[in-house]
């Protein structure tokens, strides 16, 4: 097992890598006290995306967080607009958070949320990008004011005639295995 940073050069180290096997890394969100997501944090976390896309062995990425009761939280609003808006666009186009985003929707290996606390704002945008998601009956709340999707793009309002559009209850047995959710549909590496 081996742990490196998600970039050497870069202070403070948010973003844990830690190597687990060749094809089992383990994603370790740390930006104590309340994991705040911050400029650093989006660079590190598209050096995390460059690795994961050009590593041919890696199979499962498990995202967690070192902080007691806190996954990922929303933008640090007291770091400065231009850090953030300086971080250039990403391989698709967007804005680097979105860009981590759709790219890990894409990412051919199966991807994993655990969490154990507030996934709110950029958490819950994480949540939803994952393949899977398992979440803590006891500490977990995930959540997200502005309505985003984990992709950048924002949902559809629901209105009183939008019924169709709602989203539908999750089945009572995946919410006994604390499962939130799942997608598939795209191919994994598996050999």
């Amino acid at each position: 097992m081996t742990t490196a940073s998600a970039s050497a050069l870069t202070k403070p180290e948010q973003i844990r890598v830690t190597r687990r096997s060749p094809a089992y890394w383990r994603v370790t969100i740390d930006n104590p006290p309340l994991n705040v997501m911050g400029p650093e944090m989006v660079k590190q976390f598209q050096q995390v995306m460059n690795a994961l896309e050009t590593d041919e062995q890696v199979r499962v990425v498990v995202f967690d967080s070192a902080v007691e009761d806190y996954f990922l939280n929303h933008s640090d609003f007291n770091t400065k607009i231009e850090d953030l808006t300086s971080i250039p666009q990403g391989p698709t186009g967007l804005e680097a958070w979105p860009d981590f985003l759709v790219r890990l929707t894409h990412l051919p290996v199966a991807s994993i949320a655990l969490i154990r606390g507030r996934a709110t704002g950029n958490g819950s945008e994480i949540t939803l990008a994952c393949d899977m998601s398992f979440a803590s009956r006891e500490k977990a709340i995930i959540s997200q004011m502005g309505g985003g999707r984990g992709d950048g793009r924002r949902r559809r309002p629901h209105g009183s005639t939008s019924a169709a559009h709602r989203p539908k209850p999750c089945p009572r047995g995946a919410l006994e295995l604390g499962r939130h959710q799942s997608r598939s549909g795209r191919g994994l590496r598996l050999h």
